[in-house]
């Protein structure tokens, strides 16, 4: 999985018809400090995030598992939304503590 946090949203009125219904999300890659790092990715929202949350991201055929179809052309899910981070038994993040 990889950690990232919501940056923006896609709309598209041409698509596969696996996409059909299914909410667009952008995201980055963040470090240990939670800084955005790399490229954008295009992700099919699986659990209601928004912008700005912290989110667990799938990739490849374990996405298309994640939402239960078999003909869908998805490479990316959000998979979680993300409440608490903690590294080396420290708390890095606090969804109800953002600034």
């Amino acid at each position: 999985m990889k950690l990232c946090i919501v940056v923006g949203r896609a709309d598209s009125s041409v698509k596969h018809p696996g996409l059909d219904g299914a909410k667009l999300l952008v995201v980055q890659e963040i470090d240990g400090s939670l800084k955005p790092q790399g490229g954008f990715i295009l992700t099919v929202d699986t659990q209601g995030a928004g912008i700005g949350e912290v989110v667990a991201v799938i990739t490849g055929s374990a996405a298309i598992r994640s939402v239960g179809k078999g003909d869908v052309p998805y490479d990316a899910a959000i998979v979680a939304i993300l409440d608490h981070l903690f590294v080396n038994g420290t708390q890095i993040y606090n969804k109800n503590q953002e600034a």
